[in-house]
Protein backbone atom coordinates (compact mmCIF):
# COMPACT_ATOMS: atom_id res chain seq x y z
CA UNK A 1 0.00 0.00 0.00
CA UNK A 2 3.11 2.28 0.80
CA UNK A 3 4.19 2.62 -2.78
CA UNK A 4 0.92 3.05 -4.48
CA UNK A 5 0.35 6.03 -1.64
CA UNK A 6 3.90 7.69 -2.77
CA UNK A 7 2.74 7.12 -6.20
CA UNK A 8 -0.71 8.86 -6.15
CA UNK A 9 1.11 11.64 -3.86
CA UNK A 10 3.62 12.06 -7.52
CA UNK A 11 0.60 11.79 -9.87
CA UNK A 12 -1.46 14.56 -7.66
CA UNK A 13 1.29 17.17 -7.20
CA UNK A 14 3.02 16.44 -10.86
CA UNK A 15 1.11 19.04 -12.59
CA UNK A 16 0.99 21.47 -9.64
CA UNK A 17 5.28 20.81 -10.26
CA UNK A 18 5.46 21.42 -14.06
CA UNK A 19 2.64 24.10 -14.39
CA UNK A 20 3.71 27.93 -14.83
CA UNK A 21 3.06 30.08 -11.37
CA UNK A 22 -0.90 31.64 -11.52
CA UNK A 23 0.36 34.40 -10.52
CA UNK A 24 3.91 35.31 -12.18
CA UNK A 25 3.66 38.53 -14.43
CA UNK A 26 5.11 38.56 -17.50
CA UNK A 27 7.95 40.81 -17.73
CA UNK A 28 7.20 44.45 -19.12
CA UNK A 29 9.58 45.06 -21.93
CA UNK A 30 10.80 49.04 -23.05
CA UNK A 31 13.11 49.01 -25.80
CA UNK A 32 16.12 51.45 -26.04
CA UNK A 33 17.48 52.28 -29.78
CA UNK A 34 20.70 54.59 -28.79
CA UNK A 35 24.25 54.21 -30.59
CA UNK A 36 26.15 52.15 -29.06
CA UNK A 37 29.00 52.06 -31.99
CA UNK A 38 30.23 54.52 -34.16
CA UNK A 39 30.92 58.23 -33.73
CA UNK A 40 27.94 58.65 -31.31
CA UNK A 41 28.42 55.49 -29.11
CA UNK A 42 29.55 57.71 -26.10
CA UNK A 43 26.01 59.12 -25.70
CA UNK A 44 24.57 55.90 -26.70
CA UNK A 45 26.57 54.41 -23.59
CA UNK A 46 25.16 56.98 -21.37
CA UNK A 47 21.39 56.65 -22.06
CA UNK A 48 21.66 53.04 -21.18
CA UNK A 49 23.56 53.43 -18.13
CA UNK A 50 20.39 55.84 -17.14
CA UNK A 51 17.56 53.82 -17.98
CA UNK A 52 19.44 50.57 -16.26
CA UNK A 53 19.24 52.51 -13.01
CA UNK A 54 15.41 53.26 -13.26
CA UNK A 55 15.00 50.16 -14.09
CA UNK A 56 16.50 48.41 -10.92
CA UNK A 57 15.08 50.85 -9.04
CA UNK A 58 11.80 50.28 -9.99
CA UNK A 59 12.30 46.62 -10.06
CA UNK A 60 14.04 46.54 -6.31
CA UNK A 61 10.56 48.97 -5.58
CA UNK A 62 8.61 45.91 -6.55
CA UNK A 63 8.27 46.61 -10.53
CA UNK A 64 4.62 47.54 -11.71
CA UNK A 65 2.70 47.23 -9.17
CA UNK A 66 -0.67 47.08 -11.53
CA UNK A 67 0.38 44.41 -13.35
CA UNK A 68 1.17 42.01 -10.21
CA UNK A 69 4.62 43.24 -9.68
CA UNK A 70 6.05 43.11 -13.32
CA UNK A 71 9.65 43.55 -14.08
CA UNK A 72 11.01 46.20 -16.13
CA UNK A 73 13.63 44.62 -18.98
CA UNK A 74 15.44 46.22 -21.22
CA UNK A 75 15.88 45.47 -24.89
CA UNK A 76 19.14 47.22 -26.52
CA UNK A 77 19.40 47.74 -29.92
CA UNK A 78 22.47 49.61 -31.23
CA UNK A 79 21.45 52.60 -34.00
CA UNK A 80 25.23 53.05 -35.67
CA UNK A 81 26.22 55.82 -37.00
CA UNK A 82 23.83 56.67 -39.83
CA UNK A 83 19.50 56.67 -39.84
CA UNK A 84 19.57 53.68 -41.99
CA UNK A 85 21.17 51.85 -39.65
CA UNK A 86 18.87 53.45 -36.11
CA UNK A 87 15.90 52.80 -38.51
CA UNK A 88 17.05 48.73 -38.78
CA UNK A 89 17.67 48.60 -35.35
CA UNK A 90 14.36 50.12 -34.33
CA UNK A 91 12.37 47.54 -36.98
CA UNK A 92 14.44 44.32 -34.88
CA UNK A 93 13.98 45.97 -31.75
CA UNK A 94 9.69 46.20 -32.26
CA UNK A 95 9.19 43.33 -34.26
CA UNK A 96 10.97 40.18 -32.38
CA UNK A 97 8.47 40.51 -29.40
CA UNK A 98 6.03 42.66 -28.01
CA UNK A 99 7.29 45.63 -26.11
CA UNK A 100 5.19 48.14 -24.12
CA UNK A 101 7.30 51.18 -25.35
CA UNK A 102 10.83 52.55 -26.42
CA UNK A 103 13.10 55.40 -26.15
CA UNK A 104 15.53 56.44 -28.35
CA UNK A 105 18.00 57.47 -30.78
CA UNK A 106 19.49 60.51 -28.85
CA UNK A 107 20.20 61.91 -32.23
CA UNK A 108 17.69 64.03 -34.27
CA UNK A 109 18.51 62.39 -37.63
CA UNK A 110 18.19 59.29 -36.08
CA UNK A 111 14.67 60.05 -34.11
CA UNK A 112 13.03 61.61 -36.90
CA UNK A 113 13.62 58.03 -38.99
CA UNK A 114 12.85 55.51 -35.57
CA UNK A 115 9.55 57.33 -34.96
CA UNK A 116 8.16 56.79 -38.16
CA UNK A 117 8.75 53.01 -37.30
CA UNK A 118 7.21 52.89 -33.83
CA UNK A 119 4.19 54.85 -35.05
CA UNK A 120 3.46 52.33 -37.67
CA UNK A 121 3.76 49.72 -35.51
CA UNK A 122 2.05 52.03 -32.96
CA UNK A 123 4.49 51.27 -29.89
CA UNK A 124 4.39 54.91 -27.69
CA UNK A 125 7.96 56.51 -28.02
CA UNK A 126 10.22 59.01 -25.99
CA UNK A 127 12.62 61.03 -27.16
CA UNK A 128 15.56 63.71 -25.73
CA UNK A 129 16.53 64.47 -29.31
CA UNK A 130 15.68 68.47 -30.16
CA UNK A 131 14.54 68.99 -33.45
CA UNK A 132 11.16 71.11 -33.61
CA UNK A 133 10.15 68.58 -37.22
CA UNK A 134 9.87 65.41 -34.68
CA UNK A 135 6.82 66.65 -32.92
CA UNK A 136 4.96 68.78 -35.95
CA UNK A 137 4.24 65.43 -38.44
CA UNK A 138 1.09 64.55 -36.70
CA UNK A 139 2.65 61.39 -35.08
CA UNK A 140 0.39 60.32 -31.93
CA UNK A 141 2.79 58.05 -30.40
CA UNK A 142 5.64 60.30 -30.37
CA UNK A 143 6.73 61.82 -27.16
CA UNK A 144 9.23 64.82 -27.50
CA UNK A 145 10.50 65.65 -23.36
CA UNK A 146 13.09 68.73 -24.18
CA UNK A 147 12.49 71.85 -25.40
CA UNK A 148 12.75 72.20 -29.49
CA UNK A 149 16.09 73.57 -31.01
CA UNK A 150 14.13 76.81 -31.94
CA UNK A 151 13.22 77.75 -28.24
CA UNK A 152 17.02 76.38 -26.97
CA UNK A 153 18.57 78.93 -29.60
CA UNK A 154 16.56 82.12 -28.34
CA UNK A 155 17.01 81.42 -24.76
CA UNK A 156 20.74 80.75 -25.04
CA UNK A 157 20.50 83.96 -27.10
CA UNK A 158 19.29 85.99 -24.52
CA UNK A 159 21.40 84.12 -21.61
CA UNK A 160 24.85 84.72 -23.45
CA UNK A 161 23.37 88.63 -24.38
CA UNK A 162 22.95 89.35 -21.09
CA UNK A 163 25.68 88.03 -19.44
CA UNK A 164 27.73 90.01 -21.94
CA UNK A 165 26.72 93.12 -20.73
CA UNK A 166 26.50 92.62 -17.15
CA UNK A 167 30.47 92.20 -17.69
CA UNK A 168 30.46 95.02 -19.96
CA UNK A 169 31.18 93.79 -23.31
CA UNK A 170 29.05 94.25 -26.54
CA UNK A 171 28.16 91.11 -28.66
CA UNK A 172 28.18 92.60 -32.43
CA UNK A 173 29.57 89.72 -34.62
CA UNK A 174 29.17 86.15 -34.17
CA UNK A 175 30.15 82.76 -35.69
CA UNK A 176 28.13 79.78 -36.70
CA UNK A 177 29.93 76.43 -36.96
CA UNK A 178 28.64 72.91 -36.86
CA UNK A 179 27.22 69.29 -38.11
CA UNK A 180 24.36 69.33 -40.83
CA UNK A 181 22.71 66.89 -38.13
CA UNK A 182 18.93 67.75 -37.44
CA UNK A 183 18.92 69.21 -33.70
CA UNK A 184 21.60 71.76 -35.16
CA UNK A 185 20.37 72.37 -37.94
CA UNK A 186 17.01 73.55 -35.88
CA UNK A 187 19.84 75.37 -33.92
CA UNK A 188 21.02 77.84 -36.36
CA UNK A 189 17.74 78.28 -38.34
CA UNK A 190 16.40 80.73 -36.32
CA UNK A 191 19.56 82.81 -35.40
CA UNK A 192 20.31 83.10 -38.89
CA UNK A 193 16.60 84.42 -39.90
CA UNK A 194 16.05 85.94 -37.35
CA UNK A 195 17.37 86.24 -33.63
CA UNK A 196 20.51 87.35 -34.65
CA UNK A 197 19.85 90.19 -36.65
CA UNK A 198 17.57 91.59 -34.02
CA UNK A 199 20.44 91.77 -31.25
CA UNK A 200 22.21 94.25 -33.41
CA UNK A 201 24.69 90.80 -33.95
CA UNK A 202 26.10 90.43 -37.11
CA UNK A 203 27.01 86.72 -38.86
CA UNK A 204 30.57 86.99 -40.05
CA UNK A 205 31.25 82.72 -40.36
CA UNK A 206 28.78 80.53 -41.29
CA UNK A 207 30.46 77.12 -41.42
CA UNK A 208 28.26 73.69 -41.84
CA UNK A 209 29.64 70.61 -42.51
CA UNK A 210 28.49 66.73 -42.89
CA UNK A 211 30.21 64.34 -40.31
CA UNK A 212 32.94 63.31 -40.45
CA UNK A 213 35.04 66.33 -40.60
CA UNK A 214 37.69 66.10 -42.93
CA UNK A 215 39.95 68.85 -41.33
CA UNK A 216 38.95 71.92 -38.66
CA UNK A 217 41.82 74.17 -40.25
CA UNK A 218 40.34 76.41 -42.48
CA UNK A 219 37.12 76.67 -40.56
CA UNK A 220 39.34 77.96 -37.20
CA UNK A 221 41.54 80.09 -39.34
CA UNK A 222 38.50 81.87 -40.31
CA UNK A 223 37.21 82.26 -36.65
CA UNK A 224 40.83 83.60 -36.07
CA UNK A 225 40.69 86.17 -39.17
CA UNK A 226 37.14 87.65 -38.20
CA UNK A 227 37.82 88.05 -34.65
CA UNK A 228 33.73 87.25 -33.74
CA UNK A 229 32.57 88.13 -30.00
CA UNK A 230 30.32 84.84 -29.94
CA UNK A 231 31.04 81.49 -31.51
CA UNK A 232 27.58 78.94 -31.85
CA UNK A 233 29.18 75.59 -32.01
CA UNK A 234 26.96 72.77 -32.81
CA UNK A 235 29.46 69.31 -33.62
CA UNK A 236 27.58 66.88 -32.35
CA UNK A 237 29.70 63.81 -32.37
CA UNK A 238 33.01 63.72 -30.25
CA UNK A 239 35.55 63.17 -32.47
CA UNK A 240 34.79 66.25 -35.01
CA UNK A 241 34.00 68.40 -31.65
CA UNK A 242 37.62 67.62 -30.24
CA UNK A 243 38.95 68.10 -33.91
CA UNK A 244 37.41 72.01 -34.34
CA UNK A 245 38.74 72.93 -30.42
CA UNK A 246 41.84 71.43 -30.69
CA UNK A 247 42.79 73.59 -33.28
CA UNK A 248 40.98 76.75 -31.03
CA UNK A 249 43.64 75.47 -28.71
CA UNK A 250 46.30 75.31 -31.30
CA UNK A 251 45.86 78.97 -32.72
CA UNK A 252 45.54 80.40 -29.40
CA UNK A 253 42.11 81.37 -29.48
CA UNK A 254 39.81 83.14 -26.92
CA UNK A 255 36.26 83.64 -27.58
CA UNK A 256 33.51 82.92 -25.83
CA UNK A 257 31.99 79.68 -27.17
CA UNK A 258 28.30 78.46 -26.88
CA UNK A 259 27.45 75.38 -27.48
CA UNK A 260 24.57 73.13 -29.03
CA UNK A 261 23.28 70.40 -26.69
CA UNK A 262 24.82 67.95 -23.79
CA UNK A 263 27.48 66.02 -26.26
CA UNK A 264 29.86 69.11 -24.80
CA UNK A 265 29.63 68.12 -21.78
CA UNK A 266 31.20 64.77 -21.32
CA UNK A 267 34.07 63.70 -19.26
CA UNK A 268 36.50 62.55 -22.14
CA UNK A 269 36.39 66.58 -23.37
CA UNK A 270 38.44 67.75 -19.86
CA UNK A 271 41.49 64.34 -20.57
CA UNK A 272 41.55 65.55 -24.65
CA UNK A 273 41.61 69.64 -24.64
CA UNK A 274 41.83 70.34 -21.01
CA UNK A 275 40.26 72.49 -18.30
CA UNK A 276 41.86 75.89 -19.05
CA UNK A 277 40.21 75.67 -22.73
CA UNK A 278 36.75 74.60 -21.44
CA UNK A 279 36.24 77.21 -18.96
CA UNK A 280 35.30 79.30 -21.99
CA UNK A 281 32.32 77.17 -23.23
CA UNK A 282 28.64 76.92 -22.01
CA UNK A 283 26.49 74.68 -23.77
CA UNK A 284 22.60 74.74 -23.55
CA UNK A 285 21.16 71.33 -23.09
CA UNK A 286 17.30 69.89 -22.44
CA UNK A 287 18.39 68.57 -19.09
CA UNK A 288 21.37 68.61 -16.70
CA UNK A 289 21.38 67.54 -12.58
CA UNK A 290 19.69 70.93 -10.66
CA UNK A 291 19.84 72.07 -7.41
CA UNK A 292 18.70 69.76 -5.17
CA UNK A 293 19.49 67.07 -7.03
CA UNK A 294 22.75 66.04 -5.42
CA UNK A 295 21.56 62.36 -3.95
CA UNK A 296 20.78 61.21 -7.95
CA UNK A 297 23.96 61.94 -8.69
CA UNK A 298 25.61 60.55 -6.42
CA UNK A 299 23.51 57.42 -6.31
CA UNK A 300 24.72 57.39 -10.19
CA UNK A 301 28.00 57.91 -9.86
CA UNK A 302 28.34 55.34 -7.40
CA UNK A 303 26.83 52.88 -9.32
CA UNK A 304 28.72 53.52 -12.44
CA UNK A 305 31.82 55.28 -12.12
CA UNK A 306 31.22 58.26 -14.12
CA UNK A 307 32.50 61.46 -12.92
CA UNK A 308 29.07 63.58 -13.02
CA UNK A 309 25.53 63.04 -14.57
CA UNK A 310 24.83 64.66 -17.49
CA UNK A 311 21.71 65.57 -19.73
CA UNK A 312 21.56 61.97 -21.89
CA UNK A 313 21.56 59.62 -18.23
CA UNK A 314 18.95 62.07 -16.88
CA UNK A 315 16.82 61.76 -19.97
CA UNK A 316 16.75 58.24 -19.71
CA UNK A 317 15.74 57.72 -16.30
CA UNK A 318 13.28 59.98 -15.95
CA UNK A 319 11.87 58.19 -19.53
CA UNK A 320 11.85 55.09 -17.60
CA UNK A 321 10.26 56.32 -14.71
CA UNK A 322 7.28 58.37 -17.19
CA UNK A 323 6.88 54.74 -18.55
CA UNK A 324 6.12 52.88 -15.02
CA UNK A 325 3.79 55.57 -13.89
CA UNK A 326 1.68 55.05 -17.70
CA UNK A 327 1.88 51.38 -16.98
CA UNK A 328 0.47 51.86 -13.16
CA UNK A 329 -2.17 54.03 -14.35
CA UNK A 330 -3.27 51.76 -17.87
CA UNK A 331 -3.06 48.82 -15.64
CA UNK A 332 -1.66 46.81 -18.96
CA UNK A 333 1.59 46.60 -20.95
CA UNK A 334 -0.46 46.94 -24.24
CA UNK A 335 1.17 49.89 -26.29
CA UNK A 336 -1.74 51.33 -27.34
CA UNK A 337 -2.58 51.49 -23.48
CA UNK A 338 0.71 52.99 -22.51
CA UNK A 339 0.10 55.26 -24.89
CA UNK A 340 -3.22 56.92 -24.15
CA UNK A 341 -1.99 56.68 -20.26
CA UNK A 342 0.97 59.08 -21.07
CA UNK A 343 -1.45 61.68 -23.00
CA UNK A 344 -3.16 61.96 -19.78
CA UNK A 345 -0.35 61.81 -17.11
CA UNK A 346 0.26 65.27 -14.92
CA UNK A 347 2.73 64.03 -13.02
CA UNK A 348 3.96 67.14 -10.54
CA UNK A 349 5.55 64.92 -7.49
CA UNK A 350 7.96 61.37 -7.80
CA UNK A 351 11.19 59.94 -9.49
CA UNK A 352 10.12 61.46 -13.18
CA UNK A 353 8.70 65.13 -12.53
CA UNK A 354 11.78 65.97 -10.03
CA UNK A 355 13.90 64.94 -12.25
CA UNK A 356 13.49 67.81 -14.85
CA UNK A 357 12.87 71.34 -14.85
CA UNK A 358 10.08 72.70 -14.04
CA UNK A 359 8.91 69.34 -12.67
CA UNK A 360 6.07 68.43 -14.10
CA UNK A 361 5.22 65.86 -16.87
CA UNK A 362 2.38 66.55 -19.51
CA UNK A 363 2.48 65.99 -23.23
CA UNK A 364 0.15 68.48 -25.23
CA UNK A 365 -1.94 67.55 -27.86
CA UNK A 366 1.91 67.19 -30.18
CA UNK A 367 3.61 65.14 -28.48
CA UNK A 368 5.84 68.32 -26.52
CA UNK A 369 6.31 68.31 -23.02
CA UNK A 370 4.60 71.21 -21.34
CA UNK A 371 6.63 73.87 -19.65
CA UNK A 372 9.89 72.65 -20.50
CA UNK A 373 12.82 75.23 -20.76
CA UNK A 374 16.43 75.28 -22.12
CA UNK A 375 19.66 74.48 -19.52
CA UNK A 376 22.73 76.61 -19.61
CA UNK A 377 25.21 74.46 -18.47
CA UNK A 378 28.93 75.97 -18.42
CA UNK A 379 32.43 74.44 -18.12
CA UNK A 380 33.92 75.38 -14.50
CA UNK A 381 37.21 74.27 -13.27
CA UNK A 382 36.95 71.27 -15.47
CA UNK A 383 33.18 70.41 -14.59
CA UNK A 384 30.08 71.25 -15.98
CA UNK A 385 27.89 73.21 -13.78
CA UNK A 386 23.72 74.23 -14.39
CA UNK A 387 23.99 78.12 -14.97
CA UNK A 388 20.49 78.88 -15.64
CA UNK A 389 17.76 79.44 -15.54
CA UNK A 390 18.76 80.96 -11.78
CA UNK A 391 16.06 78.86 -10.10
CA UNK A 392 17.99 75.94 -10.67
CA UNK A 393 21.46 76.51 -11.11
CA UNK A 394 24.25 75.23 -8.70
CA UNK A 395 26.72 77.59 -10.14
CA UNK A 396 27.01 81.30 -11.06
CA UNK A 397 28.06 81.91 -14.14
CA UNK A 398 30.77 83.17 -15.79
CA UNK A 399 32.00 85.58 -18.34
CA UNK A 400 35.17 84.58 -20.32
CA UNK A 401 35.23 87.64 -22.74
CA UNK A 402 37.73 87.52 -26.10
CA UNK A 403 41.44 88.61 -25.19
Amino acid sequence: MRPLAILLAVLVTAPMLLAPRANAADDFKIALVAPLSGRWARQGQLKKMGAEMAIAEINAQGGIKALGGAKLVLREADAGDSVEKAVSAAQRALSREKISAGIGAWLSSFTLGVTEVAERLEVPWFTLSYADSITERGFKYTFQTSPVSSVQAEQALDLVVDLAKRNKQTLRKAAIIGDNTAATVFFFKPLREKLLKAKGIEIVVDEIWTPPLADATAIVQKVRSTQPDIVFYGATNFPDSIQVLQKVKEFGLKVPIQGVGAWLVTPEYVKTVGRELLDNIMTVTAAHPLKGQEDLVKRFTERTGEPFMTQDPLMTYAHVWIIKEAAEMAKSADPKAIRDAVAKLDLKSGPAASTLAPGRIKYDERGRRVGTAPIIVQWQNGEPFTVAPVEYATKTPIWHGAK
